[in-house]
C-alpha cells in the first residue's frame, strides 16, 4: 500500500503513482491510497472491504475505531448484504454522523473493553461489533452476525451440547442483552428479538439463512445440529431438524461434488451413494420420518424450498409461502 501524502503532491513518487493507476497497474483505494491492481483483483468482498478499512483509518485520528459492518468484515462475520465502498468508525468528536466519500464517522465513545487490535486495523472487540450491527442492521443481518458470535464464545472447539453448553449460551445471551443497553433504546426491540432468535449451532451463514427461510414459512420450532441416534450409537449430525414434522433438513452445496479437497478422491458418483446410506441410517432413528436435501439456490428462492417440504407432506400455509418469498426477494436484491 502505497500513500502519495508520504512524498507530497508534486513529488516524483505521486505522479509515479498516479500513472500507474491511469495504466491499469495500481487501484487508487482512497484518496491519496493506491496499491497493486492484482492484488486487489485477487480478493473477495470482504477482503476488499477491509484494504479499504486499512487506507481509510490510515489518515484518521488515534481516537477513532474501526466499527459496525466494517469491523464486522474485519472479524470475518457473515452478512448477508453486500459491503458498500464505505468505512464505518466510531468517532468520540461526532455528535451525529457525518458521511463522504469512503467513510461514515459515527457518534460514540468506546472503552478499552470495546477495542481490539488486529494487524494494523484498531477494531471494535467482537461483543462490541456484534451489538452494534444488532442495533443497526436490518433482522437477517443481524441473526447472521450474532449467530457467528455466539458460535465463537459458546463453542471455540467447534460443536458441543450438554447443561454447560447452555448455562454458557446463556451467560452469553445475558452479557449481549446487558451491552445493548436499556430496552428504550433506539433499535433495542429488534437487536433483541434477533439475539433471542440467535443460535451457536450454526456452522455457518448458510445454515442460518436456512434457519431464517424455514421460520418463515411457518414450519414451527427449527433445531439446528440435532445429532440423531439408533439404538444409542450417532447415526449422524443434521443441519436442521423440525420436530414437529419428523423431518431433517439439509443444506447440500454443489461444491460436495466439485471441489477436489472435499471429494477427496471420491468421485461425485462415490459422494452420492455415500448420501444415500447416511439417508438411510437417519432415517431409522426415532422420530425420522423424512430426510430432505435443498441447496442455497432454495433457500434464495424459498419457493423451491417450499415446494421440496410439500413433496415431502409437510403441510404449509400459502400465506407464509408468500411472505417468504417477499422477503427473500428484500434480503438478496444487494446480491442481485
Amino acid at each position: 500500500m502505497s500513500f502519495a501524502a508520504t512524498h507530497g503532491d508534486g513529488a516524483k513518487e505521486t505522479l509515479a503513482l498516479r500513472r500507474g493507476a491511469s495504466s491499469g497497474a495500481l487501484t487508487r483505494l482512497h484518496r491519496g491510497v493506491y496499491v497493486p491492481s492484482l492484488l486487489v483483483a485477487g480478493l473477495d468482498a470482504r477482503g476488499r472491504h477491509v484494504l479499504l478499512c486499512r487506507a481509510v483509518a490510515a489518515g484518521l485520528g488515534r481516537r477513532c475505531v474501526v466499527s459496525h459492518m466494517s469491523a464486522g468484515a474485519v472479524w470475518a462475520l457473515p452478512r448477508v448484504g453486500s459491503l458498500p465502498d464505505v468505512v464505518h468508525v466510531v468517532d468520540p468528536h461526532r455528535a451525529t454522523a457525518q458521511r463522504s466519500t469512503h467513510l461514515c464517522r459515527r457518534p460514540g465513545t468506546t472503552v478499552a473493553s470495546d477495542v481490539e487490535r488486529i494487524g494494523d486495523l484498531t477494531v471494535t472487540s467482537l461483543v462490541r461489533t456484534a451489538t452494534d450491527i444488532a442495533l443497526t442492521a436490518r433482522f437477517d443481518d443481524a441473526v447472521l452476525c450474532l449467530d457467528a458470535v455466539l458460535r465463537r464464545l459458546v463453542l471455540p472447539q467447534g460443536h458441543d451440547e450438554g447443561p454447560e453448553v447452555d448455562a454458557r449460551l446463556e451467560r452469553w445471551r445475558a452479557s449481549l442483552s446487558n451491552e445493548l443497553g436499556a430496552p428504550g433504546r433506539r433499535g433495542g426491540t429488534a437487536a433483541r428479538r434477533a439475539l433471542a432468535f440467535a443460535s451457536p449451532w450454526a456452522e455457518n451463514g448458510g445454515e442460518s439463512l436456512l434457519r431464517l427461510a424455514l421460520h418463515e414459512l411457518g414450519v414451527g420450532e427449527v433445531a439446528l445440529q440435532r445429532v440423531l441416534r439408533v439404538d444409542g450409537r450417532d447415526a449422524g449430525r443434521v443441519d436442521t431438524f423440525l420436530a414437529e414434522h419428523e423431518t431433517a433438513v439439509e443444506l447440500d452445496g454443489f461444491v460436495k461434488l466439485t471441489d477436489p479437497a472435499m471429494l477427496a478422491g471420491r468421485s461425485p458418483a462415490d459422494v452420492a451413494r455415500e448420501q444415500n446410506r447416511r439417508d438411510h441410517r437417519l432415517l431409522g432413528a426415532p422420530g425420522v420420518r423424512r430426510v430432505v436435501h435443498c441447496e442455497y439456490a432454495d433457500v434464495v428462492h424459498p419457493e423451491r424450498l417450499a415446494g421440496h417440504l410439500r413433496r415431502a407432506g409437510i403441510p404449509l400455509d400459502p400465506r407464509h409461502v408468500s411472505s417468504a418469498v417477499r422477503a427473500a426477494a428484500r434480503r438478496f436484491a444487494a446480491r442481485a
